[in-house]
Parts: C-alpha cells; sequence; structure tokens
C-alpha cells in the first residue's frame, strides 16, 4: 500500500512543479497558455501540493498503524 501512495505523491508533486512554472511563465508573458489564466495554473498547483500532502499524512499514518 505504500508503493501507490509513494507513486502518487510524486506525480502530485511533479505536477505541481510543472503547473507553477507555466503560470510562473504565463504571467510574466502576459498570455494564456492552452487557454488557461495564470490564477487557474496557481489554483491547481494548490490542489496538486494538497493531494501530495494528504498522500504523505496517509503514508506517516500508515507507518505508525503498522508499528513501523
Amino acid at each position: 500500500m505504500q508503493k501507490p501512495m509513494q507513486v502518487l505523491m510524486a506525480i502530485a508533486t511533479a505536477l505541481a512543479v510543472i503547473s507553477i512554472v507555466i503560470g510562473i511563465i504565463s504571467r510574466l508573458a502576459g498570455t494564456l497558455v492552452a487557454g488557461f489564466t495564470p490564477s487557474a495554473y496557481l489554483r491547481f498547483t494548490d490542489t496538486c501540493l494538497l493531494f501530495a500532502i494528504t498522500f504523505a499524512l496517509f503514508l506517516l499514518l500508515g507507518g505508525k498503524l503498522e508499528g513501523k
């Protein structure tokens, strides 16, 4: 159960990093990227980071419940 959570946490973190970079570039260039505003990318980044934090907490909680 820990391996899928680690993979999901890594995917969510990677998506957040990519999204924030695209949002920053979009903000600096003053254009839309793929039809989305920079604030939409920021909101998506927030959501991805919240998912990554949730998966990390599941990993911590799972380790404590299993006695590790």
